[in-house]
Formats: structure tokens, sequence, C-alpha cells
């Protein structure tokens, strides 16, 4: 009897310890886990960004390339600089679905200044194949590889306003002044640069610009859920009551989680920092990505000088070229009254 109070007292000993010890492995993980946010959701720096470089392949296609990861690259249409002319320039770079769409809307204007639309570099990465390829070691590092994206396409929007910029890159095609004009989800790059590069850059369009991550995922979450399981948006029934209460505590769950990594990529931080640069904002009144409430902290946070439009309707679709053009317009129309969208002869000799 006595030999079976040992073996029990020793196995009490054995679970203690094992107790213990998943205990300090549980520490140490939400630890571990903490500091990697902590580092992940710092702003990002100047001295992060890596370098990419632009190539001319023709008169109206460029292409851009990381430097330290050549498999990286990019694609740019320049439209603009008629010959004997020193012109303005506006750097375009819009939605993951949007791009040569835009400038080739706005073709129609009058407008001889340089314009360039770069190809968003992260859109192959936000693909679904990319995701399912993903091992635990990557999907532990995600943070850093999503913040990592992040800094290679600014890198890229870095390059080409290097390029572009007379003063810097010696180009007499190009003036000193350029502008920054970020749509939907280009715009958190472009105010980012802005605020990096504030010496460098003379203007900056934010156009159907989103931020407040966290109501963004969860109003999506839920919404793209209701349209996935065929849910009512008012449910009846104590059924249908919870599982909408499922969907949005799970929404509300995956909001947090996605926003506190990607809080860096929130314009708040980088737009106080633009001075004596006029930032100008192009809205829509019934904007489900960028509510009022939404807009009003970039509208805080941005300096004098700013201004803003509003216009009718939803966030723009990439598809509607009377939208493209409408948007392409008041675009040039601000730079204009700027006095950023102007041209000088020089001698091309």
């Amino acid at each position: 009897m006595s030999e079976g109070i040992a073996q029990s007292s020793l196995g009490i000993v054995m679970l203690r310890w094992i107790g213990r010890i998943l205990l300090l492995g549980l520490i140490s993980f939400l630890g571990l886990s903490y500091w990697k946010l902590e580092q992940i959701r710092q702003p990002i720096e100047l001295k992060e960004i890596p370098r990419w470089q632009v190539r001319e392949l023709d008169t109206e296609q460029w292409e851009i390339q990381s430097i330290s990861d050549p498999e990286r690259k990019t694609i740019a249409w320049f439209r603009g600089n008629p010959r004997g002319l020193s012109c303005d320039t506006s750097i375009l770079l819009t939605g993951v679905k949007q791009g040569k769409n835009l400038l080739d809307g706005s073709a129609v204007l009058n407008d001889p200044a340089n314009t360039v639309a770069m190809e968003h570099p992260i859109r192959e990465y936000v693909s679904k194949q990319v995701w399912l390829s993903y091992g635990v070691a990557e999907w532990w590092n995600v943070g850093e590889l999503i913040r990592l994206e992040m800094l290679h396409t600014l890198g890229a929007l870095q390059a080409l306003l290097r390029h572009t910029n007379g003063s810097l890159d010696g180009d007499a095609r190009f003036t000193e002044q350029v502008v920054l004009a970020g749509g939907s989800f280009g715009a958190p790059f472009t105010a980012t640069l802005a605020s990096l590069e504030n010496e460098n850059v003379s203007g900056l369009l934010l156009i159907y610009a989103f931020t407040d991550f966290e109501g963004l995922f969860n109003r999506e979450f839920v919404r793209q859920g209701r349209i996935h399981y065929k849910m009512p948006s008012e449910p009846e029934g104590l059924v249908a009551w919870s599982k909408d209460l499922g969907l949005r505590a799970l929404a509300g769950s995956l909001a947090w989680f996605l926003s506190t990594l990607l809080e860096y990529g929130e314009m708040e931080a980088y737009l106080p920092n633009i001075q004596n640069t006029p930032i100008h904002f192009i809205n829509g009144r019934d904007d489900r990505l960028a509510p009022q409430s939404s807009y009003g902290l970039l509208w805080n946070a941005a300096p004098e000088p700013k201004s803003e439009l509003w216009l009718p309707g939803d966030h723009i679709n990439p598809g509607d070229p009377v939208a493209l053009l409408q948007v392409s317009e008041y675009m040039y129309e601000w730079g204009k009254a700027q006095g950023l969208r102007d041209c000088e002869e020089f001698d091309s000799q």
C-alpha cells in the first residue's frame, strides 16, 4: 500500500512539473509574441526602405526592380513630356486592381505634364495561392512578411520619385515638382513616402483613402460572411441571432489581430510630419470602406494647407471609365491650381 501511495505521490509531482513547464512555455510564447508584435507595429523609418531602380523599357513602359531581391519587380506606365519641355510629374499608385486604366482614362485631358502610373507590387502577394503555400514558419513570421511587402512597395515608389525629380536625377525632362497620388489601397503608401521624403514631394493627393483598419476589417468580414453564408443583415429568431453573434465575434477578433499587425500602415502616424506640402482629399459620400467617421481621422491628422472634395457614390469602381475620367479631371484641376502641372522649355540638345 505504501508503494501505491509513493507511486501516486510521484505521479502528482510529475504532473505538477509538467504543468509548470507548460505554463512556463505558454508565458514565454505570449511574451515573445508580444515582443514581436511591438516590433512590427512601429512606424516605418526611411532607413528601412530597400532600394529599387528604374529602367525605361521604351517611351511608355518602365520596369522597377529591387536591387537586393531582383525577383521583385513591377511596371509603370509613363505619359507626357513633349519633346523640348521640362514638366512637372504626378506619380499614381492606386488599388490592387487599378493602375494603367486610370492613366488611360485621363488621356483625353489636355495635360502635357508627366504622369506615371505604377502597378501595385503587392498584387502578387495578396493572391490566395501565396497564402495557401505558407507553412508554420511563414505563419509565425507573417507580421514581418507583411511589413516587408510594404517596405518593398515603398522602395519601388521611392525609386520612381527620385527618377522623376529633376533636382535629384538631373534629367531635364523633369522639374523638381512631383505630386504623389494614392488611390484606395495605394493611399497609405503615398502618404507614408510623402512623410519620409517630404523635401522631395511637392503635393499629395489622397483619393478614396481609408484608415481605421480595425473598423474596416470588421465591417468587411461581417459583410462578406453574411454574403457567403446567406445570412440576413437583420437576423430573426434565436438560431439566426446566435449565428450572427458568432460571425460578429469572429470578425471582431480577426479585425483586431490584423489591424494590430498593420498599425504602422495607418496614415495618421505619418500625415502630421508632412510640412509645407498641399494635401488634397477626394472622397465618396457613401464610401463603405471609408465612412466619414474614419475619414475624419485623416482630415484631423493632416496639416495645412489641405483641401477636400466630396463626390456622390460608393468607393471608386476601377471598371467604370466614366468615374475614372471624372477623378482624373479633378486631380488635374487641383494640380493646375496649385501650379504643379506646368511645363517649361529647355534645350534638348
